[in-house]
């Protein structure tokens, strides 16, 4: 796996880094039934009454302190009607990748390919504990908060929050960053 720079500095402080491997492609994603329930329209809603214009200056300016306030990373989409492409990435089904995998398998390896990419750059050795959420949003790939749990075996194997940025599109996953949860 090779690993080279890509500048971007519009993201977070750590340099991100291209990664190439030859992922499944993401499938078409599957019904609302299928996903978990939420209230929010992601930008095709299904009420034919509803239109993004509809949303009022203060429902944005509302949306935009909540992605202040999280990073992007544990939004809380019930507050909203309409979530302007951002989504929670159920990880309990197989939207992503094709089954008998998981959406939570998939983004335990963009995870571990971040954390591998963190421990070269700062010489740790922390280990892939557990995925516990997932937002994303189309950009010109697909763009993934991962929050997660590493082990730190150089801390007495204890238990840390963690969180990476992905940029994932089919044979090109990009690392932006992952960095410790503040």
């Amino acid at each position: 796996m090779s690993v080279s720079i890509v500048p971007d500095s519009a993201m977070e402080r750590s340099e991100p880094a291209m990664e190439r491997s030859n992922p499944p492609s993401p499938k078409r994603q599957k019904t609302e039934e299928e996903e978990e329930e939420t209230t929010c329209f992601n930008g095709r809603p299904d009420d034919s009454d509803f239109d993004s214009e509809d949303c009022s200056d203060g429902e944005m300016e509302l949306f935009d302190q909540e992605l202040d306030r999280s990073g992007g990373y544990e939004i809380d989409f019930k507050k909203f009607r309409y979530c302007f492409g951002w989504s929670q990435l159920n990880l309990n089904v197989s939207t992503m990748i094709d089954e008998p995998e998981t959406n939570r398998d998939f983004i335990a390896k963009l995870a571990n390919m971040a954390l591998t990419k963190h421990n070269a750059d700062r010489g740790t050795s922390l280990e892939l504990g557990k995925i516990l959420i997932a937002n994303y949003h189309p950009s010109c790939a697909i763009t993934l908060y991962i929050s997660f749990q590493v082990n730190d075996p150089s801390d007495g194997n204890q238990t840390k929050p963690y969180r990476a940025v992905v940029r994932y599109l089919p044979g090109d996953i990009e690392v932006v960053s992952c960095n410790p949860k503040n």
